[in-house]
């Protein structure tokens, strides 16, 4: 039990960077930047297939 707890403590310190990066942007930002993007065409194009 005690090496998965290194192992979580050691992912910790190497991300911890890009943790204290994205908690700054904030999940409401990320939200908006999901809302405003460019939505992608679900329909695919119907082709006309010779009988």
């Amino acid at each position: 039990m005690k090496r998965k707890q290194s192992d979580q403590d050691r992912a910790r310190s190497q991300y911890a960077e890009l943790t204290k990066h994205y908690r700054a942007i904030g999940p409401a930002a990320i939200l908006a930047a999901l809302i405003c993007a460019p939505k992608k065409d679900k329909a695919a194009p119907k082709l006309n297939k010779a009988a």
